[in-house]
């Protein structure tokens, strides 16, 4: 009997196991179940990610000292349909709140172009449009400080091209009514002539060397062809760009806007290692940029053009990874002075980075400067940052 049972059972078994097709039949029927379904969403679905960066530091120069709140950073990013997403970011720090970023991005354009507008952080050299808490250091280099503004914040619309080659290479334009969150050439309020506005050209290249190198390069230029510049001690009368009289101006006095085209040329080089094998944890990253500021320079006491001053400028940093959380660098910077190039800053950095976690950093930085000035005095400065990200940040913490 026990040797028929088991003859038996497993025959028995086979004859109840279901075909393959009466399977798939049942899996097609669970399938239209689940797509009929309604979905099931939360009241925030559609809400966009939000989140924060906060930035403090304490800094001593020169025997005096100071806690500064830098900023708190507050990030909105959502898509806005299947074409098109959006993001602002608001700032808030000791001299108010500034609307920093607010811009509109298309995501699905032919041809491989990509449409920017709205306030945004133009695309000119590599630094620049970093915001301040992700910069490799605790300050933002002097030559971008002198030579851009601060950040390249900019209104104005940016086109960008994929161009079809084996590496990556992408091209972009723009134009706006200024580069650089502080530059005090123009007022982002006022309206201006189209030979007035600034327009940028911008072509970066990225390529792998091997499975633990890379190199990225990018040429930058931004021109702004005509700078209105008004005497308000002398009441006078407008000026065309011919140099023809235009409508008077009782109140304004004279505004000369003939010949006085800047120029800002750069040129960005970075260098990544990160091995295959044990990259997290070990790498470096070596960044250089040097520009060039061609410019009509103004009487300050009259207004009117003096001389067209060409200065440079450039900052280099090497900032290692090793182990897990510690980030130590250096960095040059060398700054001419926009009016009189003979004037040369030079600004050495040591800093140390510690990543307590991916949402909170510390880093400790020593900064000593001099310049060429006769009565010149140089100045030491120690610095502490204490930098912590909230919810979903847009850029967070990077190493590119």
């Amino acid at each position: 009997m026990l040797l028929l049972a088991l003859l038996v059972f497993p025959a028995v078994s086979k004859a109840a196991e279901p075909s393959a097709e009466s399977r798939i039949q049942s899996l097609e029927e669970r399938l239209g179940k689940l797509e009929g379904a309604p979905m099931k969403t939360s009241l925030s679905a559609f809400n966009p990610a939000i989140g924060a960066a906060l930035d403090f530091t304490a800094t001593q120069t020169n025997g005096r000292s100071n806690f500064n709140f830098r900023a708190a950073e507050l990030n909105l990013e959502a898509p806005i349909d299947p074409y098109l997403r959006g993001w602002m970011v608001l700032t808030g720090s000791p001299s108010g709140i500034e609307v920093e970023e607010a811009a509109v991005q298309t995501t699905a354009l032919p041809y491989s172009l990509t449409v920017t507008g709205g306030r945004m952080f133009a695309s000119f050299g590599r630094l620049a449009h970093f915001h301040n808490h992700e910069l490799p250091s605790i300050e933002r280099p002097l030559s971008l400080e002198s030579f851009i503004g601060g950040e390249s914040q900019a209104d104005g619309v940016e086109v960008s091209y994929l161009l079809p080659t084996p590496f990556y290479l992408n091209a972009t334009g723009g134009a706006y009514n200024k580069l650089g969150g502080e530059n005090g050439r123009a007022d982002n309020a006022s309206a201006r002539y189209p030979d007035s506005f600034t327009y940028l050209g911008r072509l970066v290249a990225y390529a792998d060397v091997g499975d633990d190198h890379s190199v990225e390069l990018g040429l930058s230029e931004a021109w702004t062809p005509k700078r209105s510049v008004a005497d308000t001690s002398v009441a006078g009368t407008d000026f065309n760009v011919d140099g023809t009289p235009d409508t008077p101006n009782t109140s304004a006095g004279i505004t000369t806007r003939k010949n006085t085209w800047r120029t800002l040329s750069g040129a960005d080089l970075t260098y990544r290692w990160h091995p295959a094998e044990g990259g997290i944890y070990k790498g470096a990253v070596w960044g250089t940029e040097v520009m060039q500021n061609n410019e009509l320079r103004f009487d300050p006491a009259t207004n009117l053009p003096v001389d067209r001053v060409r200065s440079y400028a450039g900052y280099s940093y090497l900032q290692l990874k090793v182990g897990r959380r510690w980030r130590p660098g250096v960095m040059l910077d060398l700054t001419e002075d926009l009016a009189s190039a003979r004037t040369l800053t030079r600004t050495y950095t040591g800093f140390l980075t510690f990543d307590v976690t991916e949402f909170q950093r510390l880093r400790l930085a020593f900064s000593r400067t001099t310049d060429n000035r006769p009565a010149g005095l140089g100045s030491n400065t120690v610095a502490l940052q204490w930098t912590a990200i909230l919810g979903h940040h847009v850029h967070g913490f990077r190493d590119r």
